[in-house]
């Protein structure tokens, strides 16, 4: 729970209705009224006690601010409502609205349920390809869920107008560790890796003027997948909004669809190797521009078994893993032993289909800053 501070103000109650709406927009609820210093609070009559609040480190996430205790929380403290989702700001996505996927209608940070389960990490039925026979190194993973997209440009731009992911603005120290990774959250010594400031970061995202997906302006490639990014960048992205960057194990399971061990995100039978464009975005080099990656979700044929879309093609996703073998055994493991390369995984729009193959793995410099890699979140269940 996070301590704020509220304007002292007599305060008619709040109405559950009036909960995560931010700013005017509550009072355009005829059941909320918008009072001084931006406190939503309920129509006159009503006796629930609660108020929303517009700060994205707390009300928009589902969490509510008490300004009388009424039982289950204290005065001037984010508590969470009955039944109230685990706090995930999610917020790239609050002022955004819902344009991805293939009907274009869809909540750009949709994340979804991946169930817990064991399966064959970098293993898959269809045959002998890279690693893709090894059964030797299984893995259980824990229930979490995975963002349905890549982040998209607009998503990111949302990150960068908020001053985040620089030298200015790093996450803080411990942020993000995942609950069964000790040491895994974010470190002090990476805060000099991030660019020193906003215009530096809007600079550095530009890094190939056929393919980046950045531009300075919202345009026509909001719903894009944002390329260009270092591995900390993706990581502070992800802490930002409410999530942290999978592990290679978390992600890998999720493509392979678990113990179906599916050769692509979308093979039924698991073992097919069925792939045309109708699937994923791939094979453009050496004539790759920005029209070779559509729009995040555009491909629902290509979704994965609990309806991930683009884990194979479009770009390449930065997880938490730094390079080297597999650690074993492997509950919810990472491999965080030092390494001068993180793991990248997904395969991209540029290469062949063998790269988008579930068993792929790629590494890179925690800085390298790509066109055809990106970013995807994971959230705790």
């Amino acid at each position: 729970m996070r301590l704020v501070l509220l304007i002292p103000m007599v305060l008619a109650g709040a109405d559950p209705a009036c909960i995560n709406h931010v700013n005017v927009q509550c009072g355009l609820d005829p059941d909320c009224n918008l009072m001084a210093g931006g406190l939503c609070t309920a129509a006159a009559g009503t006796s629930d006690r609660w108020c929303a609040y517009p700060d994205l480190s707390c009300g928009p996430d589902g969490y509510r601010y008490s300004t009388l205790d009424v039982g289950d929380g204290v005065a001037g403290v984010c508590v969470p409502p009955v039944d109230a989702p685990p706090p995930s700001s999610m917020a790239s996505c609050i002022a955004l609205p819902n344009t991805c996927g293939a009907s274009v209608n869809d909540n750009c940070c949709n994340s979804l349920d991946v169930p817990q389960g064991t399966y064959f990490r970098s293993y898959d039925v269809a045959g002998d390809i890279f690693d893709s026979g090894d059964m030797n190194s299984p893995a259980t993973i824990s229930a979490f869920r995975l963002d349905k997209y890549e982040v998209t440009v607009g998503r990111f731009r949302e990150f960068v107008a908020a001053n985040q992911g620089t030298q200015v603005h790093p996450p803080a120290v411990g942020a993000a560790t995942h609950p069964n990774l000790v040491g895994s959250g974010w470190q002090g010594g990476w805060n000099t890796e991030l660019v020193a400031d906003k215009p530096a970061l809007v600079a550095a995202v530009k890094c190939d003027a056929a393919t980046q997906t950045w531009t300075d302006m919202p345009g026509a490639n909001e719903t894009r997948p944002m390329n260009c990014v270092t591995w900390y960048e993706a990581m502070a992205f992800c802490i930002w909004d409410g999530g942290y960057l999978p592990t290679e194990a978390e992600w890998n399971y999720a493509a392979t669809g678990g113990d179906q061990q599916r050769a692509y995100p979308w093979s039924n039978p698991a073992s097919s190797l069925t792939i045309d464009s109708s699937h994923a975005t791939y094979g453009c080099m050496p004539n790759c521009s920005i029209t070779n990656l559509p729009p995040v979700g555009t491909l629902p044929a290509g979704d994965g078994r609990w309806g991930h879309s683009d884990l194979a093609g479009g770009v390449t996703e930065w997880v938490l893993d730094l390079g080297g073998p597999y650690r074993t055994p492997c509950m919810d493991c990472a491999n965080l032993a030092p390494s001068q390369e993180r793991i990248a995984r997904g395969g991209d729009y540029e290469y062949g289909t063998n790269r988008l193959r579930t068993s792929y793995r790629d590494y890179f410099s925690p800085l390298a800053r790509f066109a055809d890699i990106g970013i995807r979140c994971a959230r705790h269940p």
